[in-house]
């Protein structure tokens, strides 16, 4: 009886904290996140493109313009 009370409460517990952890990750973009993002905003063609919208986002981000 007390092993399934344990069990439950476990559960529940679990239930609870999961979500709030991907709330807390998700509000905390990470560098490459946004990279990609930025990436996908611009609608690359080629790899040519991607290399060139990294450098340009790491060129922005460093001068304060993103």
């Amino acid at each position: 009886m007390v092993s399934v009370l344990f069990t439950v409460g476990a559960l529940a517990v679990v239930g609870i904290v999961g979500p709030l952890f991907a709330l807390i990750s998700e509000k905390q973009p990470t560098y490459g996140s946004q990279l990609e993002e930025y990436i996908v905003s611009q609608n690359p063609r080629d790899i040519a493109d991607v290399e060139r919208l990294t450098v340009e986002y790491d060129r922005k981000t460093k001068e304060g313009y993103l």
